[in-house]
């Protein structure tokens, strides 16, 4: 092979500098003056969904997650039934919030079952609807690796899902951070009674709405500040100490942790504003009259921010 003329190598090498100067003037246009970073792979995609049309979602034989439409921090999950969202989400409400369940240990499977048989509950009953800060969620995965914990199926694609809506991050192999931002909350489709077991599995369209709307003001307390702030205020200095121990005893006896006042506020919040259907809260829920839950009511009503 001849070797290349001197000038030839000259235009050459001038045509090569040439390409690389349009090359990265293309670049810096595009990145905004800067140098673009490769586009990360796509993300799968989660419509977003109204209040409204997270109600009309009809049943399907599997998850169907949404963000809230406008408010794109909360995650919403319709699972088909109560059984396939306490697959999913059962062991991480016995280590975040259930009581008789420590704070530090993921549950075995042999351990979740003993927990429910303690609660008197069955997979399906243990939670009728799930809410979680997306740092919980961290936790509680973080934790079940380092403590070698085998987690199921249905877990392991939650964490997937988290992961890919943003919710989670890894952090180290095995170990998540968490979007502290947004949430998680949970609710299921329509079922049937199973009369075969001494619980109630029943979740007619009522109660449907009642505990979407009740996990909604969750995701709401964990992504909006003014109403967390007014939340606290309400427990803290419009209810006297007396109120505070009657609803404490009330949410230990639904399963609550009643040492977290965190989640003591979140829930009364909850309970007191957000969950109509009578079945699951009313006034002789907290042994007092129903003019007593209404003064109640008016009281947390009293400089409660408007929501965006």
């Amino acid at each position: 092979m001849r070797p290349a003329h001197p000038v030839r190598l000259i235009w050459l090498g001038l045509l090569l500098l040439a390409l690389a100067l349009a090359g990265g003037a293309l670049l810096m246009r595009h990145a905004g003056g800067g140098m673009q970073a490769p586009t990360p792979p796509s993300q799968p995609g989660v419509a977003p969904a109204s209040v409204a049309e997270l109600l009309a979602l009809r049943a399907a034989a599997d998850w169907q997650p949404r963000w809230l439409r406008g408010k794109g921090a909360v995650l919403v999950i319709q699972f088909p039934n109560l059984w396939a969202q306490g697959r999913a989400l059962n062991r991480a409400a016995a280590l975040i919030e259930k009581s008789g369940t420590r704070r530090d240990q993921v549950l075995t499977d042999a351990g979740l079952q003993a927990a429910l048989a303690a609660a008197d509950d069955n997979e399906a009953s243990y939670f009728l609807g799930h809410d979680y800060r997306a740092d919980d969620l961290a936790r509680f995965f973080s934790l079940a690796q380092a403590q070698q914990v085998t987690l199921n199926a249905d877990e392991l694609r939650l964490r997937q899902l988290l992961l890919d809506a943003g919710l989670l991050q890894t952090a180290a192999p095995g170990q998540f951070n968490g979007n502290s931002d947004r949430a998680l909350i949970s609710f299921s489709a329509e079922q049937a009674d199973d009369p075969a077991t001494p619980q109630d599995e029943g979740m007619d369209s009522q109660r449907r709405e009642s505990v979407l709307r009740h996990e909604l003001s969750h995701g709401r307390y964990f992504t909006d500040a003014r109403y967390r702030d007014h939340c606290r205020h309400f427990w803290t200095e419009l209810l006297s100490e007396t109120e505070r121990q009657t609803w404490r005893r009330y949410l230990d006896r639904l399963g609550y942790d009643p040492a977290n006042e965190e989640l003591m506020v979140n829930e009364t919040q909850a309970m007191l504003m957000h969950t109509p259907d009578t079945r699951d809260f009313d006034a002789a829920s907290l042994g007092i009259g129903a003019r007593e839950l209404e003064g109640l009511r008016a009281r947390f009503r009293e400089g409660m921010p408007v929501e965006e």
